[in-house]
């Protein structure tokens, strides 16, 4: 599974000072909200010299449905018919793809420690909320897109700082 998703690691990565924040902002998670707020940006090798970061994570499913939702806005696709493409493994994209994966692509710049924040925390980093109005049609989420995180949820301390390399460690199986 995780080769199939490895094109999307070659991307850029990028993480942002909001005020006393320094934020890993993924797709579906706040990511433009967080972009918009943005006081610094830092993007791969700059990213190697910070000493930590917050990373917020979206319940799983709900941000499958969302993220699916968002590329069929984006391109202006049916989302049945998108579905369908993903159910057959023809068609992945960092809207939907697992947190996990994300930070796969921040573990290539950034070797530090993480703080691990639930989703609703970024109302203490940002009162911006740029698409709270947005219409969601209901799918069914697959579970190869969202155990690996559900996984992460349910077996890490929210809250809690430690190093990046663990998570990349203690759950890379999961996608296998």
């Amino acid at each position: 599974m995780l080769k199939h998703w490895s094109k999307l690691l070659t991307r850029d990565c990028t993480v942002i000072k909001v005020g006393k924040y320094i934020v890993y902002p993924i797709h579906r998670v706040g990511f433009t909200s967080l972009m918009y707020d943005a006081d610094i940006t830092y993007t791969n090798e700059e990213i190697s010299n910070l000493t930590h970061i917050d990373v917020l994570i979206r319940d799983p499913e709900a941000r499958f449905v969302s993220g699916v939702n968002e590329y069929c806005r984006q391109n202006n696709l049916d989302i049945h018919e998108v579905y369908e493409k993903i159910k057959q493994d023809e068609l992945v994209d960092t809207h939907f793809i697992p947190q996990y994966v994300w930070l796969l692509n921040l573990y290539r710049f950034y070797k530090g420690e993480i703080t691990i924040r639930p989703f609703p925390f970024i109302a203490n980093i940002t009162d911006v909320h740029k698409r709270k109005d947005e219409s969601i049609t209901p799918i069914e989420p697959l579970k190869r897109f969202t155990e690996v995180d559900s996984e992460i949820i349910k077996n890490t301390t929210v809250q809690r700082t430690f190093p990046l390399a663990d998570i990349i460690k203690d759950y890379k199986h999961v996608l296998s």
